[in-house]
């Protein structure tokens, strides 16, 4: 564990273990304890293993997934695996899970001070007036993501969820964090999130105003890698949803590129409470 994660940060640090008869023979799981905070009940995250294994006991890895959701009161149970492994994916689908989106990593292997020039925009570091609009936009500004893009999970609560975390960025600051906004104090147009550890600065979110996208978005993060570069980043990444086809293209047009894809599945408890108002809402759908 790393010495620098608050005490907040290693109350919500997922610890996995086995999924089933303490062997890793099905895989390991954990509770997401950040994720369960925000949204007030359990979600998890499922580690599989080598798909030839589970393939011969499809019913027993069911079997011991719903188990473990029944003992831990999980209502909902994510597994992401490499895009390549197309077998594994079409056996989670056969247990229930149900494929929300790809994600990629973006990566600026060579962040150097000289190669970055200033944004044409102001860029600087929030303030405490900044908060009020940051949460704001946190709040209302996403559309993609893995809970986004789930159809069965309330949009409200995945609007919460980052809401919360840019909170919990503002608050409960690590040493490395950064947070960037643009606009005039008081009045931001958009943020960037960023935790800075060993020379990597890890985009975690951002977000501007729709009505400032076109020149503020890639300004934005322009203006976020020469204060990187100037805070001694030698690199940069990010993990994105392969849907967000205006980011990627800004990620691009700044020299990064792009690996590690990865397809994302969510699991739901049948009849969880959550998903009540989600299934009236389509059973209210015109034919």
């Amino acid at each position: 564990m790393s010495p620098t994660l608050s005490g907040a940060t290693r109350r919500f640090e997922a610890v996995y273990a086995p999924l089933r008869d303490r062997t890793a023979e099905f895989g390991e799981i954990a509770v997401l304890g950040w994720d369960a905070d925000i949204f007030g009940f359990p979600v998890a995250d499922y580690r599989c293993v080598d798909p030839r294994t589970l393939a011969a006991r499809p019913g027993q890895l069911s079997e011991a997934l719903s188990s473990w959701a029944d003992r831990e009161k999980a209502d909902l149970i994510s597994c992401r695996v490499p895009a390549t492994f197309t077998a594994t994916g079409a056996l989670l689908e056969s247990i229930g899970f149900r494929f929300v989106e790809t994600q990629l990593r973006a990566v600026l292997p060579r962040l150097r001070a000289a190669d970055q020039r200033p944004s044409r925009i102001t860029i600087r570091p929030v303030h405490s007036a900044d908060h009020e609009g940051v949460l704001r936009i946190a709040g209302s500004a996403f559309t993609l993501g893995r809970y986004h893009a789930d159809p069965r999970f309330p949009r409200a609560l995945a609007d919460r969820r980052y809401r919360v975390w840019v909170e919990r960025a503002l608050t409960e600051p690590h040493p490395g964090t950064l947070v960037l906004v643009i606009g005039s104090e008081g009045a931001p147009g958009g943020f960037l999130h960023a935790e800075i550890e060993k020379g990597v600065a890890d985009i975690r979110l951002a977000a501007v105003e729709a009505s400032a996208a076109g020149i503020a978005g890639p300004e934005l993060f322009r203006g976020a890698l020469h204060e990187f570069a100037s805070r001694g980043a030698t690199q940069a990444t990010a993990r994105i949803s392969a849907a967000n086809s205006a980011v990627l293209n800004i990620y691009a047009s700044l020299g990064f590129r792009f690996d590690e894809p990865e397809i994302v599945f969510h699991w739901h408890r049948p009849n969880a409470a959550h998903l009540v108002p989600v299934l009236q809402a389509f059973a209210n759908l015109p034919e």
